[in-house]
């Protein structure tokens, strides 16, 4: 049985910090990039993706123990047991790249009605440019 896989696409990203500050960065480990089918907002700190017409990018990574969910989940506003209450919810996700595989993805559970797409779905490209600007 191998072991999971996540799609990340924002704070959870090697860009940025969130793994190191949450203690699992020796927990995940980085396999690629990878993309995916949906439409990537702007929700101010950190981004959403939705289901829709578009493409989101990120990183691709191998967990090494089903057991760092719980911390993944936490730190998502994803609560198993209470999905409709969260504020992203944790879904397998075929992947357009890598081809034929899929992977876990926290979706964004809200309506970003207001919120700024991410041109191009690639919220460190996207971070990059805003922070510049």
């Amino acid at each position: 049985m191998s072991t999971p896989l996540l799609a990340t696409y924002g704070t959870l990203m090697r860009t940025f910090d969130a793994q190191a500050r949450l203690g699992v960065e020796g927990q995940l480990s980085y396999v690629g990039t990878c993309e995916w089918t949906g439409v990537l907002y702007d929700l101010g700190r950190f981004p959403g993706a939705v289901s829709g017409a578009g493409r989101v990018q990120g990183e691709l990574f191998r967990l090494a123990s089903p057991s760092v969910w719980p911390v993944l989940d936490d730190y998502e506003g994803y609560a198993p047991d209470r999905p409709s209450a969260s504020l992203f919810v944790r879904r397998r996700t075929p992947l357009r790249r890598p081809a034929d595989r899929t992977a876990w993805v926290y979706w964004f559970n809200g309506d970003p009605a207001g919120a700024p797409r991410v041109p191009g779905g690639d919220w460190a490209a996207y971070v990059q440019d805003r922070d510049d600007a």
